[in-house]
């Protein structure tokens, strides 16, 4: 058995080290939004790199386990040991071979890695913000990155809305030794407030075939979505999922009053006939945008809310 030396460790992290510091390259560049300026175009430069790997023959120091002898082990016949328990059996002896590491000169073969440039890179980036409820701007902020030849967007917001990527689109061509990038990014704020107050499931009951639950007051269906899962719980063996997917707004029927909104689904129109057994039901209501929401982290669990129900007939 080998093993590497202090020698050897010192090489692995010259190596660790030396495959952190390469990388294509590139930067970031920012653009706050506060209502004054609706769109920003960024110019951002880098390199594409890749890396490859060259091979060097290197003095270290390797371990060897060498036996150096052996030593008795007796069970039964009395005591075992000064302390062990009384064995009445028949004394019964092996010999057990002593080992210990020996250290010794050695030639250790090592990666080393390096970086090759494969072009510069060129980025023309437009960020555009859409405000759709034209209400106050306390300081939306956008970060776009490009890192070698890649692109991405990072948004934090004044957690007064719901920063919605409704766009994303990056077309990139050759220009001799330069590749160029042109790209947009389309930005919806939707009014956070509105939609946090809606989400807030109080309760949820199935008077058959109608399964009801309240939520706060909704003023725009189009930012509220919802989903339902049914699962038949077994007492034997796996329970089975009979409905598992998002609602269309025809299959949620929403009273609203400025107070809360009481919902109601009709599962017999969904192909569902909960007769005889026992079952699992949960109504979920979620923020829905029209594409990927860029500052989800700051709303955490809020986006989305949930009741499930145990029913059986």
């Amino acid at each position: 058995m080998k093993k590497f030396g202090l020698t050897g460790l010192v090489g692995i992290l010259f190596l660790t080290l030396s495959i952190a510091s390469f990388a294509s390259t590139g930067e970031t560049k920012t653009f706050e939004y506060d209502g004054t300026q609706n769109s920003l175009e960024l110019m951002l430069k880098g390199e594409k790199t890749h890396t490859e790997y060259r091979y060097e023959t290197r003095r270290s120091t390797c371990y060897r386990t060498d036996m150096v002898g052996y030593r008795t082990i007796c069970s039964g016949g009395g005591y075992n040991g000064p302390r062990g328990p009384y064995n009445p059996g028949p004394r019964t002896c092996y010999q057990q071979p002593i080992y210990r590491q020996v250290a010794y000169p050695c030639n250790q073969t090592v990666q080393i890695p390096y970086e090759v440039k494969d072009y510069d890179v060129e980025a023309s980036i437009l960020v555009d913000v859409t405000n759709l409820t034209g209400a106050a701007t306390p300081g939306e902020k956008f970060a776009v990155t490009l890192d070698g030849d890649q692109i991405t967007m990072q948004a934090i917001g004044s957690k007064k809305f719901f920063l919605v990527q409704k766009k994303h689109d990056l077309r990139a061509r050759m220009n001799g030794s330069v590749k160029m990038i042109d790209g947009l990014y389309a930005v919806e704020l939707v009014e956070a407030a509105p939609v946090l107050k809606a989400l807030k499931m109080t309760n949820i009951s199935l008077q058959k075939p109608s399964l009801n639950f309240n939520l706060g007051p909704i003023e725009d269906r189009k930012h509220i979505g919802f989903s339902l899962t049914v699962v038949h719980k077994r007492a034997l063996g796996s329970d089975n999922v009979l409905f598992d997917r998002e609602l269309a707004n025809s299959e949620v029927v929403l009273n609203s009053s400025s107070v809360a909104t009481a919902a109601a689904v009709d599962t017999q129109k969904l192909g569902l006939s909960l007769n005889d057994r026992k079952y699992s039901l949960t109504a979920r209501a979620f923020f829905k945008g029209s594409g990927p929401l860029l500052n989800k982290s700051q709303f955490g669990d809020d986006v989305e809310t949930s009741r499930t129900l145990i029913y059986k007939n």
